[in-house]
């Protein structure tokens, strides 16, 4: 909630572990006692083929980025610009969809996927805060896409949420679209549109609009400065992560709670109207 009422908040500081003789097998990280998954793959010691010793790098991917694409947008790919300031960016061999590898081609980031591999010295980097650091880093994501935007754009965006990850189902998804659509907003589906395509019809739009997920982080670095990420939320999965990165940004957020229905949850067209009458009021 503090998130939703705002003020003032502190973030703390990006900060780079330097471990020695580390090992990644299949996913997991090992240093003597300690273990830390990067992936929800079961822990496994069967060896797909053979150890490559590095002699040092820098881990760039994350659990959550592993296992959720909107984490892997957020988190991932701006952890992958540090890491590589400090030696050679590593990730797990996990497979990367065809929209990331996109991305990661747009973005001009790298880095070296790894199943067994034995580090002499591994950089483990801290970098949940949303502090300056990691605006500058947004900010370069920004300033690579510039270029691929459209010369007409949309006063709105609707991405929609698809049936990938963790199901919040908008019973009247459609509804709301044709809502927005009549609004003058371009309806995205991320699931069959590729990265260029999303980023050419969303970039520069002023209002980012669809059901809180993953799937909003293809609008996170596209909505204009200053602009709006506008959530739909399920009333029984109240859920704010990108609050604290649109706050980094200099972007507004703005929600809508829906009504609990068999099978999911609907959204007021009414109550979502007069939210983006709201939002029109403070963009003048």
């Amino acid at each position: 909630m503090q998130r939703i009422q705002g003020g003032i908040t502190e973030h703390a500081a990006t900060i780079a572990y330097k471990l020695r003789d580390v090992q990644i097998h299949n996913g997991y990280i090992y240093k003597e006692a300690m273990k830390v998954p990067l992936t929800k793959t079961k822990e496994s010691w069967f060896n797909h083929g053979e150890t490559e010793y590095i002699p040092e790098a820098a881990l760039a991917c994350t659990f959550c980025g592993n296992r959720y694409f909107g984490h892997w947008m957020t988190d991932d790919v701006v952890l992958n610009l540090a890491a590589k300031q400090l030696a050679t960016a590593v990730r797990t061999s996990q497979k990367l969809s065809s929209n990331q590898i996109e991305y990661s081609h747009l973005f001009e980031i790298n880095s070296t996927p790894v199943t067994q591999a034995k580090f002499n010295e591994l950089i483990m980097i801290q970098d949940y805060a949303q502090n300056q650091f990691k605006r500058e880093r947004y900010e370069y994501i920004r300033s690579k896409i510039q270029p691929l935007g459209s010369s007409s754009v949309s006063p709105g965006v609707m991405l929609l949420r698809g049936k990938s990850g963790i199901q919040r189902s908008l019973c009247n998804e459609a509804e709301v679209a044709e809502f927005l659509r009549s609004q003058g907003f371009t309806i995205i589906d991320p699931e069959k549109t590729p990265a260029r395509e999303i980023i050419r019809q969303s970039l520069g739009t002023k209002i980012i609009v669809g059901v809180e997920g993953s799937q909003l982080a293809n609008g996170l670095f596209t909505v204009v400065q200053d602009g709006v990420l506008l959530t739909l939320q399920p009333p029984y999965r109240f859920n704010n992560v990108y609050k604290g990165r649109v706050d980094c940004l200099g972007i507004k957020y703005a929600f809508v709670v829906g009504t609990q229905v068999d099978n999911g949850f609907e959204i007021s067209i009414e109550n979502l109207a007069r939210t983006l009458d709201l939002i029109d009021s403070q963009l003048i």
